[in-house]
């Protein structure tokens, strides 16, 4: 079955309608994003990368291009949500993404990962409505193991510490269940985000490469403990940032 609307045509419709072309833009084979905008401005001006005038989606949404250790790569600001997150990583691949690095957040599940932890989801348990639409199976919503070896060689290398395993990715933050919640914890779920299970799919229906390097926000297993604008967090961030760049270095061997 063909698509009667897909990437490709919006992205052409887009470009014409700003009068640029795809080259113009810029996008790298390489993408990093972010759900937090001052991470991807503040990875932006730690390589010197320049903002893309010509894409569509800023400046609410803002794209950088430039190159960590010789590479080429794309910094991009998402939206949260995964069918908002898919349909931006949709028109990136149009453009000529083939691999991307998301930089998120996380809720804790598990009482030995507290705020600014780390984790690189390896499976996914979904319960959101986009993966569905690219895959039947749960089988696929993995990451490319290219990358979680660079992330962890890298996380590694930066003193990070970050545990791999399952995430939870939900579409209704305000309906995690105690219950819920206590029965992922007791199957070793490393916690709940909006995103992952979608992008995994994705990648994998497309032939991209995917991994999201997420960092603990707030803290879930027993009253919620959120860490939002503390600075402990932002220095997590800082944390995590570094890992991000040092595991693009890494991929270049």
């Amino acid at each position: 079955m063909s698509e009667r609307f897909t990437a490709e045509m919006a992205v052409a419709f887009q470009a014409s309608r700003n009068s640029v072309s795809v080259e113009q833009v810029g996008i790298a084979p390489l993408v990093v994003g972010s759900w937090d905008l001052e991470t991807v401005k503040s990875l932006a001006r730690t390589v010197g990368a320049e903002p893309s005038p010509s894409w569509w989606w800023g400046p609410r949404f803002p794209l950088y291009n430039g190159h960590v250790g010789g590479r080429r790569v794309s910094f991009v600001s998402l939206p949260l949500g995964a069918p908002a997150t898919i349909l931006v990583m949709e028109e990136l691949i149009a453009c000529g993404m083939r691999a991307f690095l998301g930089l998120g957040l996380a809720g804790s599940i598990q009482p030995e990962a507290p705020v600014g932890t780390c984790f690189i989801p390896t499976s996914c348990i979904r319960d959101e409505g986009t993966s569905p639409h690219y895959l039947a199976s749960d089988d696929g919503l993995r990451p490319a193991q290219r990358l979680v070896r660079a992330l962890e060689k890298a996380r590694v290398k930066k003193g990070v510490v970050a545990y791999t395993g399952p995430i939870w990715t939900t579409d209704a933050p305000y309906r995690e269940m105690v219950t819920t919640i206590e029965n992922y914890r007791l199957r070793d779920v490393l916690g709940v985000d909006m995103e992952t299970s979608a992008m995994y799919a994705l990648g994998t229906y497309r032939n991209v490469e995917v991994c999201n390097f997420l960092v603990v926000s707030d803290e879930l297993w027993r009253d919620w403990m959120p860490a939002f604008g503390r600075p402990e967090l932002r220095e997590a961030l800082k944390r995590a940032e570094e890992v991000i760049l040092e595991a693009i270095t890494t991929l270049r061997k």
